[in-house]
């Protein structure tokens, strides 16, 4: 952090601005990092100013898309559904990168879910699971999957989360995502335990 500051501050100084926005994200990242979020956000906001003044909509995207996630993390999910509208509606007028759209909407659907409005969310999570089959973005598609399957596991539907959870281990094999599979696995497993399956729980949770 004391060489980020003293770029920082030199920079400040001879009012150079050319990389300002690279210094306060790194900076907002260490104390991310850190667990400090009240310092990560201040300085996410100084780089969302220094890029608006930029003009640079692709990297303030980028910004409020972190911020969002940094509020969660603060449990503060009122304000990540505010951050990650704001990125999804930058993303969305841009355009240009359909994969970053899919990711702003699952942020938002996971923040609606967060809130306890899974019809809401369950909505943006289909919208990202759409556009990332048009992608054939086979990983995204792993994740949105696990996202659906947790939000119906939220709900106590069983039935549909397991139906989510499979389809996303499924993929996850295919791609060979071994951390995943893991996750999905003790996902099931955890599906099994709440019905009162603890035979087929325990296999999931060992194979897992």
């Amino acid at each position: 952090l004391e060489y980020y500051f003293e770029s920082l501050n030199l920079r400040e100084k001879i009012g150079e601005k050319g990389e300002l926005d690279l210094i306060t994200i790194a900076i907002a990242k260490v104390y991310q990092k850190q667990s400090d979020y009240s310092n990560a956000l201040l300085y996410f906001h100084r780089t969302l100013k220094i890029r608006e003044e930029l003009g640079n909509k692709k990297s303030m995207a980028m910004t409020l898309q972190v911020m969002g996630s940094t509020c969660i993390l603060q449990d503060d999910y009122p304000k990540a559904l505010e951050y990650h509208l704001r990125a999804l509606k930058i993303r969305e007028e841009l355009g240009d990168d359909k994969d970053a759209i899919a990711t702003s909407l699952l942020q938002v659907g996971r923040a609606y879910t967060l809130q306890g409005n899974y019809p809401v969310g369950l909505e943006y999570c289909f919208k990202a699971l759409k556009i990332r089959e048009e992608l054939a973005n086979n990983k995204g598609i792993a994740t949105v999957l696990n996202v659906i399957g947790t939000i119906f596991h939220k709900q106590a539907d069983y039935s549909r989360a397991l139906e989510y959870y499979i389809k996303s281990l499924k993929m996850q094999k295919e791609i060979g995502d071994e951390l995943s599979v893991a996750s999905s696995l003790n996902n099931i497993g955890r599906i099994y335990s709440d019905r009162a399956d603890y035979h087929n729980a325990l296999e999931y949770h060992l194979k897992s």
